[in-house]
């Protein structure tokens, strides 16, 4: 139980530190492509179509940092599951087809 609190508190700590720091570099890149915000309709969705692209980069970042980590820990028999559980538990759909093992779970309502 130990064992799963920890990694919990690694991953949630790692995927926090994926968060910020791939939303500032993000932030950082728009600032100097865009020195000043766009006013008309397409350059406008042009910049938010830059800013969903990166921010589906960053979560698909975080999704892939827990599935190898599913993977690493021998919760689930294969890459294909690992991310597919990952994927599907990150965006809280989480389908039921794929479970990790009893002393793992906990990580699963984490993610």
């Amino acid at each position: 139980m130990l064992s799963t609190v920890l990694a919990a508190f690694v991953l949630v700590a790692i995927t926090m530190l994926l968060h910020i720091v791939g939303l500032v570099a993000l932030l950082l890149a728009l600032v100097r492509r865009h020195a000043q915000a766009p006013t008309q309709f397409w350059p406008m969705t042009l910049l938010l179509v830059e800013v969903a692209w990166g921010l589906i980069l960053i979560h698909a970042t975080q999704i892939g940092l827990w599935g190898l980590f599913f993977l690493w820990a021998g919760c689930l028999p294969d890459a294909e599951s690992a991310f597919y559980f990952s994927g599907v538990t990150y965006a809280t759909v989480g389908y039921g087809d794929v479970v990790l093992p009893q002393p793992w779970r906990m990580l699963g309502r984490i993610e």
